[in-house]
Formats: structure tokens, C-alpha cells, sequence
């Protein structure tokens, strides 16, 4: 069965790309505790918080379009979650964003920014050891200890 390509354009507009539902958890729980962040930035990658004076950018990544989804969605291998018509266009794609975060963390790092990237699916499950993550972090960087 083959998608009307109009329809799949629908699909894809109506896929958010800020402000999901784990940003939202996720950013309500490191506010909770006291850490203040930027959603906005000019920083490579445009991360999804930023904790400027601590130098921590953190990405919240969707599971099926960073790499994750096939262990989200029981598959054993990234491969056979695309068993599907235009496999070979999906799988390309979600490469290429993999390799393009990996080049994002690069460039960050080699300006003095920590990166943090926490999958949606792992807030969905525990908000709390998300933040957790992130909050040793950032005060980390802003105390100067070793995480």
C-alpha cells in the first residue's frame, strides 16, 4: 500500500518539533528544582535548553527520528524497524540525523559546551532521573566539581 504524497506532507507538518510533551515534563522539573534556562538560542544544533553561564546545551531527542526507535518499538535491530515500503529513504534519513547530532556535540564541545542528550522515551518513563541527569550537570559546570 502506497501513500498519496500529499498525505504523508500532512503527516509530517503536523509533527512537533518543539514544546513536546517530554520537553515539557523535562522542563518542568529541572524549573522545580531551581535551574533556569534559554529555550532560544544561536547555538549549533539549536538545543532544547540551554544553561548559559553553566555552558550545558541539552537535547531532548525523539526516539524515531534520532535512532532509538527500534528499541522503543520492540524491533531487534535498526534495520528491521524499516520492513516497510521506502525503507531504504527512512533509514538514510535517521542515519544522517544520527550522524548530524554527533557533529552537533562535536562542534559544541570544541567551544566549551557540555551536551546532554536524554531520549524522549527515557523522560516519558522517569522525569525525575532525566532531570536528575541533567541537574548534575549543570551544577557541576557551575561548581566546577567532576560528574
Amino acid at each position: 500500500m502506497t501513500r498519496d504524497p500529499a498525505m504523508t506532507s500532512r503527516i509530517m507538518a503536523a509533527v512537533r518539533n518543539a514544546n513536546t510533551r517530554p520537553e515539557m515534563l523535562l522542563r518542568r522539573e529541572l524549573h522545580s528544582r531551581g535551574l533556569r534556562y534559554r529555550l532560544t538560542s544561536t547555538l549549533t544544533g539549536r538545543p532544547d535548553i540551554v544553561f548559559g553561564p553553566a555552558r550545558v546545551a541539552c537535547f531532548v531527542d525523539g526516539d524515531r527520528w534520532h535512532g532509538n526507535g527500534w528499541k522503543v518499538r520492540g524491533f531487534t535491530s535498526f534495520e528491521d524497524e524499516f520492513e516497510h515500503a521506502n525503507s531504504d529513504f527512512w533509514k538514510e534519513k535517521i542515519r544522517r540525523n544520527i550522524e548530524r547530532d554527533r557533529e552537533v556535540d562535536e562542534r559544541l564541545a570544541a567551544t566549551g559546551w557540555r551536551v546532554i542528550r536524554i531520549w524522549a522515551s527515557d523522560i516519558e518513563k522517569d522525569v525525575s532521573g532525566a532531570a536528575d541527569r541533567v541537574e548534575a550537570v549543570v551544577r557541576s559546570q557551575t561548581t566546577g566539581e567532576a560528574v
